[in-house]
């Protein structure tokens, strides 16, 4: 692999609905797979990027949900600032109510910030569900159970330093995916065919799920994509090497049967 040099790996600050930070061996042999450029057009919570080995001299992360842009770039360029916001404050419902009252800031930290607090204080950290506990907080758990300041502020320190050169952006994933470069490796993990529109504020329709297909089915960069396994998506990539995953989610840990089914899909 053309590497620039050995990186420890970490983890993201994000919590994201069918994250793949407790998996990522399952990801290593696409990953090491000899490079010079990586992207990944949904970039969502980051743990596949924040936990790749091996960085490259060039890495492009997009996501077309502007909350994440916002809290990337956050990450990568003022990290201290984002780490004051954190300690400065203590989720309550209260609290969760008023950021859910105001109006999205133009502010890119304060977008960051707030994206943080709703992802760490929200049920799975699911951005427009509710808070952790219930609107009355009647369970166990509390809204603030998933705010620990200490190990947000080392993540988002260790992530921005990961993120420096790094291009951020949040643009259409056809344009990352046609975008011309030399010995490109493109990791995909699109929104889920199924239940996406009810995990993510930003989620992908039937035909832009086929037009991504189509785009990878002629694309000339090597690409690895992880999705979840319905028979829409085996007919769309039919024509692809599909290697069939299961892994135990962990959001809704309480379920007895947990076990998920993704599909490996690439073109290596």
């Amino acid at each position: 692999m053309q590497s620039s040099g050995y990186s420890k790996p970490t983890k993201s600050p994000l919590r994201f609905p069918g994250s793949k930070s407790k998996v990522l061996k399952k990801f290593e042999t696409y990953l090491n797979i000899e490079h010079s450029e990586y992207r990944e057009p949904f970039v969502g919570g980051g743990a596949i990027f924040f936990g790749k080995k091996q960085l490259v001299e060039n890495s492009w992360l997009n996501d077309k949900d502007i909350n994440i842009e916002s809290f990337l770039l956050s990450v990568r360029d003022n990290p201290i600032q984002l780490c004051e916001m954190i300690w400065n404050i203590q989720p309550t419902l209260e609290l969760w109510h008023y950021y859910r009252s105001q109006e999205l800031s133009e502010s890119r930290l304060i977008r960051a910030f707030r994206f943080l607090f709703f992802n760490r204080t929200n049920y799975s950290g699911i951005y427009n569900a509710n808070p952790i506990g219930g609107l009355k907080q009647l369970s166990a758990w509390k809204i603030d159970c998933r705010w620990s300041k200490e190990m947000l502020c080392k993540r988002i320190i260790e992530c921005s330093n990961r993120l420096q050169k790094t291009l951020i952006t949040s643009i259409d994933y056809s344009e990352v995916i046609t975008a011309p470069g030399n010995n490109v490796l493109l990791m995909l993990d699109p929104p889920y065919y199924v239940k996406g529109s009810k995990l993510y504020p930003v989620s992908m329709t039937p035909e832009e799920h086929s037009y991504l297909a189509y785009l990878l089915q002629n694309t000339e960069h090597k690409f690895f994509l992880t999705i979840d396994d319905c028979p829409e998506v085996r007919e769309l990539y039919s024509w692809a090497n599909i290697i069939p995953e299961t892994w135990y989610y962990t959001v809704n840990s309480k379920k007895k049967d947990n076990k998920g089914k993704e599909l490996f899909i690439t073109n290596i």
